[in-house]
C-alpha cells in the first residue's frame, strides 16, 4: 500500500504546485467565471484547475511507470490510453472554461475521450447479472463509453460550491481505493497490483493537492477541466473493477462479492448520480435541455435552508462518506450486521444534518470554519512542505534501498507532522483569531519541544526500520517544517506591520 500513497503523494504536490502557477496564468489571460445569476460565488474566480490536475495525474502516472512492482501494470499497453483519454478531456475542458461550449459540443467531445479509453484501454467485458458475458466488442466499447460519460457529466454537475467535486471524488475515491486494494491484497496472488486501485490513489491524491486552493473562498475553480478529468479517472477505474467479475478475485469477499465492482461507482458517487438523474427529470419535465443550467442542484436546496457555504459542503461531505463507506463496507463485513449498523448510523447522520446547531438558522454571524484563523497556513504549509521531501526521499530510499527505507520515510513524517503540528493544532482550537504575539510563539515552541520529546521515547527508532534513514529523513522533514513555518510567520507578522505603516 506505501507505494500507492506514495505515488499519490507525488500527484497532490504536482497538483498543488501547479495550480498556483495555473491561477497566476488564468489571472493573466483574463480566464475567469463571470458573476451569473444560478452561481453562489460573488466575484470573478480563476478558472482552468483541471490543467494542474492533469499535471498531477499525469507526473505520478509516469512516474508509476517507473517505480518499482507497480510498473508491472503498464506492461498492458491499454493502460496508457486512460493517460491519452484523459488528456482529451481536459482539452475539452480548457476550451470550455475558456469559450462556453455549446453543450452538445462538449458531449461530443466527452465522447471522444471515452472512446479512445474505450478502444484503446480497459472495457467493460462482463455484467452481473449472472456473470453475462459480453463479447461483442462493439457493444464493450458502447458500454464502456456510456458509463464514462455518465460518470464525468455526474461530477460535472455535482462541480457547483467551492471545495464540493473535489472533496465527494476525494472522499469516494478513497473508498474505491481501499476496496480494490484489500480484495487483491487478500486474493493471494503472486502479484497483486491493479490498475483501479492505482486510478483512485491518483485521483484522491491530484484532489487533496487541489482542494487547499478551492476551499470556500475558492481561489481558482476546478472548471469542466478538472471536473470531467475526475468522472473520467473514477469511471475508468470502476470499468476496470467490472472486468476482474468472471475471474472470481471478488468472490473471496466476505459480504457481496459479486456485484462490488459494478455498485462501487455508483455506492462512492450515490449523490452526484442522484443529482444528475434529478436534474435530467427536472429539466426535461420542463421542456428544456438536459444540460441546460439551473439553481436547483441538490447543494442549491441546502444553501435555500439555511447553511452557510462551507455547511453545504461539510453535510454532502458526510452523506457522501456515510454512503461510500458504508456501502463498499458490504466487500469486508456480512452484509446483515452491517445493514444493521447502517440503520443505525442513519437517522444519527440525518439529525446531525438537519439540527439547528448545525445549520445556525437565524443566527445573524456565522462561524467560518478552519480558514479564517491565522494558525491554518502555519500547519497547511508546512505539511506541504513534509510532504513535498517524504515524496523526495520515499522515491529514493524506494530506488536505492526498497521498501524498507520507506517505511522509516513515512513513519518519520508521521512523527514529525504530529509533534510540528500539535501546538497549531491546540493554539488554534484554543483561539482561533489569537493576535501575534511574542508569548504565543514561545508557547507553540515549547509543546513543539515537549511533543517532540514524548513521542521520540515512545516511537524510539523501531526494528523494523532502517535506523540511518528513519533518523535522516526525521532530520530534514523537521528543518523543512521549522523553515516553511517561519517563513509563514515572516510573512504573516509583515502583513500585520504593513498596514499601520
Amino acid at each position: 500500500m506505501f507505494i500507492y500513497v506514495l505515488v499519490a503523494m507525488l500527484a497532490a504536490i504536482v497538483t498543488y504546485g501547479a495550480t498556483g502557477v495555473v491561477r497566476a496564468f488564468a489571472v493573466r489571460l483574463g480566464i475567469v467565471s463571470p458573476v451569473r445569476e444560478r452561481d453562489v460565488h460573488t466575484r470573478s474566480v480563476p478558472r482552468l484547475g483541471g490543467l494542474a490536475m492533469l499535471a498531477g495525474f499525469a507526473a505520478a502516472f509516469w512516474a508509476a511507470s517507473q517505480t518499482v512492482w507497480i510498473r508491472t501494470i503498464f506492461e498492458a499497453h491499454q493502460t496508457w490510453a486512460v493517460l491519452a483519454g484523459a488528456a482529451v478531456i481536459v482539452l475539452v475542458g480548457v476550451v470550455d472554461d475558456i469559450v462556453d461550449l455549446k453543450s452538445w459540443v462538449k458531449l461530443l467531445g466527452q465522447v471522444a475521450a471515452a472512446g479512445i479509453v474505450a478502444v484503446w484501454g480497459p472495457r467493460v467485458t462482463v455484467l452481473p447479472l449472472g456473470l453475462l458475458q459480453v463479447n461483442d466488442a462493439w457493444l464493450q466499447i458502447g458500454l464502456t463509453m456510456f458509463l464514462i460519460v455518465l460518470t464525468v457529466n455526474a461530477i460535472n454537475f455535482v462541480d457547483g460550491l467551492d471545495g464540493l467535486a473535489a472533496g465527494v471524488a476525494a472522499i469516494g475515491g478513497l473508498a474505491f481505493f481501499l476496496t480494490a486494494y484489500w480484495v487483491h491484497r487478500n486474493a493471494f496472488l503472486p502479484d497483486y497490483t491493479d490498475l483501479s486501485t492505482l486510478l483512485m490513489a491518483l485521483l484522491v491524491g491530484v484532489c487533496l493537492g487541489f482542494l487547499p486552493h478551492n476551499v470556500h473562498p475558492a481561489r481558482i475553480f476546478m472548471g469542466d477541466s478538472g471536473s470531467m478529468l475526475l468522472g473520467l479517472v473514477m469511471a475508468t477505474g470502476a470499468v476496470v473493477a467490472t472486468g476482474q467479475i468472471a475471474s472470481g478475485l471478488y468472490d473471496r469477499a466476505e459480504g457481496i462479492p459479486t456485484f462490488v465492482p459494478v455498485v462501487l461507482p455508483i455506492v462512492v458517487m450515490l449523490l452526484p448520480f442522484l443529482d444528475l438523474v434529478l436534474a435530467v427529470l427536472r429539466r426535461t419535465a420542463s421542456g428544456r435541455s438536459p444540460f441546460s443550467p439551473d439553481r436547483e442542484h441538490v447543494h442549491h436546496k441546502l444553501l435555500d435552508l439555511g447553511y452557510t457555504h462551507r455547511q453545504a459542503v461539510a453535510v454532502m461531505y458526510v452523506w457522501t462518506a456515510f454512503v461510500a463507506f458504508g456501502g463498499v463496507a458490504y466487500a469486508f463485513i456480512p452484509w446483515l450486521p452491517l445493514t444493521v449498523v447502517n440503520f443505525i448510523v442513519l437517522p444519527t447522520v440525518g439529525f446531525l444534518t438537519m439540527h439547528p446547531w448545525v445549520r445556525e438558522k437565524g443566527v445573524t454571524v456565522r462561524r467560518e470554519w478552519l480558514r479564517t484563523s491565522p494558525w491554518v497556513p502555519r500547519f497547511t504549509l508546512p505539511f506541504a512542505g513534509c510532504v513535498a521531501a517524504a515524496t523526495i526521499l520515499g522515491f529514493t530510499g524506494l530506488a536505492s534501498g526498497g521498501v524498507p527505507l520507506l517505511y522509516s520515510t513515512f513513519l518519520a513524517l508521521a512523527v514529525v507532522s504530529a509533534c510540528g503540528g500539535t501546538g497549531v493544532v491546540i493554539l488554534h482550537v484554543a483561539a482561533p483569531s489569537l493576535p501575534f504575539r511574542r508569548r504565543t510563539l514561545v508557547a507553540d515552541l515549547l509543546m513543539k519541544v515537549v511533543a517532540t520529546a514524548i513521542v521520540l521515547l515512545a516511537v524510539g527508532s523501531p526494528a523494523w526500520s532502517d535506523r540511518g534513514w528513519y533518523w535522516l529523513s526525521l532530520a530534514v522533514f523537521g528543518a523543512v517544517w521549522v523553515a516553511v513555518q517561519a517563513a509563514v510567520v515572516g510573512s504573516q507578522w509583515r502583513a500585520r506591520i504593513a498596514p499601520a505603516a
